[in-house]
């Protein structure tokens, strides 16, 4: 939602929407929901995997779920975006034109510097390069620490931030951002076998800590030396969110975020389409009825969402159940309940 919140604001900026800026200082930082995601990604991959380790027997079934979970959807949205485009509809997005431009595109390996036609499946590269390197951990335990070690190693000494107007696959797979997929690991661990009363303080720590570095960044400090910090500070929310919930002390039944919380994914791969079909119909509509860009932002928003939720109720969540019927991979139950007691 932050994300979606970012490119709304700068979607309405544009002089072919309404060519204002509203609440950017509020959403300038939203992609900073990214770093987040990827530091979630390391906890959940840990959280359900983290008893393969060391078993390669169950290789086949992490596989098969993490295929389930990552390509399908993806697929889908990518065949519907690429027709459109091919019929016209959609002028800021690129086709692929090249055998290695559909290869990265369809199978999420950054082979050179081309924009996705789903623009922000570019985080999913990073996403299936940590699901790989995982894998390794299951296939055989030391062998996949040393390599996991060795990755997040050279991450860490080559510093290769990706610029959104120049990828590569250098600055993809040795970028500091892939670091937040071991921030996330560590902060399931520390969820797993830290003491309650002590991994229950790491949220409003995580929180002070957020606020510090989002500070130290609005006066100047460069993200480059930022991108860590801000990691840790999400590593520790999530761990003391998790903490909170296992202990019976954060709300888990709040229906409407459960929903956006399961819709994320398909949120993430259509929210850039949904904010500019329907920032232009809220437009055309502002032409006839005056319409504050205030309102403007806040149905876009609301509805892009709405999408992203419907989606998933009729075609991800149908599409993962028929994935899975076909090719095993069923989740394993949910071990939070025996953690909380």
């Amino acid at each position: 939602m932050a994300v979606a919140a970012f490119h709304l604001s700068i979607t309405l900026s544009l002089p072919r929407y309404l060519g204002q800026d509203v609440f950017v200082d509020f959403t300038r930082r939203g992609n900073l929901g990214v770093d987040f995601f990827f530091v979630l990604s390391g906890f959940i991959i840990a959280f359900a995997h983290s008893r393969d380790v060391g078993r390669p027997d169950r290789l086949g079934n992490y596989l098969v779920r993490r295929f389930i979970r990552l390509f399908p959807v993806y697929w889908v949205c990518l065949a519907v975006f690429c027709a459109l485009v091919a019929m016209g509809v959609g002028t800021a997005v690129t086709l692929p034109d090249t055998v290695g431009h559909w290869i990265s595109t369809v199978f999420l390996i950054r082979l050179d510097g081309f924009i996705f036609p789903i623009a922000p499946a570019w985080t999913l590269v990073h996403e299936l390069a940590f699901y790989v390197v995982f894998a390794l951990l299951i296939v055989e335990k030391r062998v996949g620490i040393a390599v996991f070690g060795l990755w997040m190693l050279a991450c860490l000494l080559m510093h290769q931030y990706p610029d959104y107007d120049n990828f590569s696959a250098w600055t993809t797979y040795f970028s500091p951002l892939n670091l937040n997929f071991l921030v996330g690991m560590l902060a399931f661990y520390a969820w797993m076998h830290g003491k309650p009363i002590v991994v229950k303080l790491a949220f409003p720590i995580g929180l002070t800590l957020l606020a510090t570095v989002y500070g130290l960044e609005s006066r100047g400090i460069s993200y480059n030396l930022l991108q860590i910090p801000y990691a840790v500070a999400f590593g520790m929310i999530i761990t003391g969110a998790a903490a909170l919930e296992s202990a019976g002390q954060w709300p888990s039944n709040a229906r409407l975020l459960n929903l956006i919380g399961d819709a994320s994914y398909s949120i993430y791969l259509t929210h850039l389409a949904f904010l500019g079909l329907l920032a232009k119909i809220m437009i055309k509509l502002a032409g006839y009825v005056p319409l504050p860009p205030e309102l403007v932002y806040a149905v876009v928003f609301a509805g892009t969402i709405a999408c992203g939720c419907l989606l998933h109720l009729f075609v991800e969540r149908p599409l993962i159940a028929a994935c899975r019927k076909c090719l095993g991979g069923r989740p394993k139950p949910s071990f939070m309940t025996s953690k909380a007691g």
